[in-house]
């Protein structure tokens, strides 16, 4: 059972288990969508309350994610027939793992710039810093 518990804080405290989580459920759920067209909504909104709750900040990869399995359904519920329905749904969900895919690689490489409450707070007053300087 501890295993199990592991497995659930990853899932709620990492993003990037979030998102490897999300990307098979949407996949899976397509067969769904041709009967229940909004199938994809409830596990979005899950992810996005863990997201909310549990992760201290917000990820880019997952929210783009969770945009792409939110803007599905209403295009699913237009789409005439099956075999079409298949097609779209494998590509779009591609394209937006492919697009979270992009984002969490480049996330890596921004330089974090330091919070600006810390430059606040480091920082002493002029006139100060003036009469130090005499």
């Amino acid at each position: 059972m501890p295993d199990f518990l592991h497995i659930a804080n990853s899932f709620a405290t990492d993003p990037m288990a979030s998102l490897m989580l999300a990307i098979p459920i949407s996949f899976a759920l397509i067969v769904l969508s041709e009967k229940i067209w909004w199938v994809h909504v409830p596990p979005a909104f899950v992810l996005l309350i863990v997201s909310i709750i549990f992760l201290e900040k917000r990820h880019l990869a997952l929210d783009s994610f969770l945009v792409g399995i939110f803007a599905f359904p209403p295009l699913c519920r237009d789409i005439p027939n099956q075999p079409l329905l298949f097609r779209i749904g494998i590509l779009w969900f591609s394209a937006f793992a492919l697009i979270a895919a992009a984002i969490y690689a480049a996330g890596d490489r921004v330089q974090h710039v330091t919070p600006l409450g810390q430059l606040v707070n480091d920082r002493t007053s002029s006139p100060v810093t003036i009469m130090r300087a005499n």
